[in-house]
């Protein structure tokens, strides 16, 4: 039995309606967000200081910039901040870093993030199984069952020209079952039925396959193997019963004796499919002990490392902004006192890179006044 499955990156609306699908990309998304206002904002104000005590001591120093580097290795954002301003009236290098302790270095990013796979092809419009079953006086047949993810208006043309190519390679045409896994999928295209006819228009085959609606049909129907029983979330009335569901497929699960890799497949589709009819505590409450193993399979992380990754490269920018900005705002109240019509002045400042002119400028300025206007000239 085959099984092929593109189930990372939908652009059909699928995945965007799942409520665990979402939370793990939240949950990415926070966690690379965090990391990596952690560490622009450290590195910046590592540059920035280093820039400033070199310009203000007369050199540089080896010893202390390891120091600065060493904080900001560690993201030590709220030291690396207050010795900004302590910066301001430090006579020395050894006077500025002085008592300062370095911690370990900060994490790297999860492994989870790492050899990514990116796929920039269109997903896949369904999940497509071939299995060959056995049938009385020792014959056999083909059957395909398809999960049908998203409306194909031209499915009947696509199931029957593929059914040609079982029938080429096996001998007979195979039986096929299209499960269309929730609404959405549904549409005129699919009708069950489709009519070859030669060039004047005469009848000359007809294909017919069975349709079926996961959302009509109770879960005990797809409770035969694991090709189909990643649908039973979707069945009928699956949320008022999504707890015995989950014990009805793993009492299954077991009685298949399936291979390792296919029940860690089965139950993060489920865990996907679960989040169209549930939303997440429910989801998480009815797999109880099976959620740490969903959590660690690769699926699962892929998405949550894209994630992390889409929310770590959008906050490099907020990162060094946030840095440079608090930096300079905390250097001249340090020597100019409050101005809350300077402040306001540097409110909408949105390029890092005037910021980081500021800082160059803060400890030799005698104003706000002296500060702002040689920024704007």
């Amino acid at each position: 039995m085959s099984t092929s499955a593109n189930t990372t990156g939908e652009d059909d609306g699928f995945w965007s309606r799942s409520s665990t699908c979402r939370a793990v990309e939240a949950e990415g998304h926070e966690l690379g967000r965090a990391y990596g206002l952690a560490e622009s904002t450290s590195r910046t104000l590592a540059t920035l200081l280093s820039r400033q005590a070199r310009t203000k001591f007369g050199g540089a120093n080896p010893a202390g910039r390891a120091t600065i580097d060493g904080l900001a290795q560690a993201h030590a954002t709220a030291t690396l901040a207050g010795l900004g301003e302590r910066l301001v009236g430090a006579k020395s290098w050894d006077d500025w870093l002085a008592g300062v302790a370095v911690p370990p270095p900060a994490p790297g990013l999860p492994d989870y993030t790492r050899d990514l796979d990116i796929n920039l092809e269109p997903s896949e419009p369904s999940i497509d199984t071939y299995a060959r079953v056995g049938l009385r006086a020792g014959e056999s047949a083909v059957v395909h069952i398809r999960l049908q993810k998203r409306y194909q208006p031209d499915l009947d043309r696509h199931l029957y020209e593929n059914s040609r190519k079982v029938e080429l390679k096996h001998g007979s045409m195979p039986m096929v079952c299209v499960m269309l896994m929730w609404p959405p999928a549904e549409g005129p295209g699919m009708t069950g039925r489709y009519e070859e006819r030669d060039a004047t228009g005469n009848l000359t085959h007809v294909f017919t396959y069975m349709i079926q609606k996961a959302w009509e049909v109770p879960a005990e129907d797809v409770m035969q193997g694991p090709s189909t029983m990643m649908m039973a979330p979707l069945t009928r009335g699956a949320r008022e019963r999504m707890p015995e569901i989950v014990r009805m497929m793993s009492e299954r699960l077991k009685q298949t004796q399936a291979r390792a890799e296919t029940v860690e497949k089965l139950w993060t589709t489920a865990y996907w499919h679960m989040g169209l009819v549930c939303d997440v505590d429910e989801a998480h409450r009815a797999l109880g002990d099976l959620l740490p193993g969903i959590q660690r399979s690769p699926e699962y992380l892929t998405i949550k490392g894209h994630a992390f990754l889409e929310g770590y490269s959008a906050a490099q920018h907020e990162g060094r902004l946030m840095a440079a900005r608090d930096l300079v705002l905390r250097q001249a109240t340090a020597r100019f006192g409050h101005d809350g019509d300077a402040m306001a002045s540097i409110a909408p400042i949105d390029e890092p890179s005037e910021f980081e002119a500021l800082a160059d400028r803060v400890l030799t300025a005698d104003s706000w006044t002296s500060l702002m206007a040689r920024s704007n000239s």
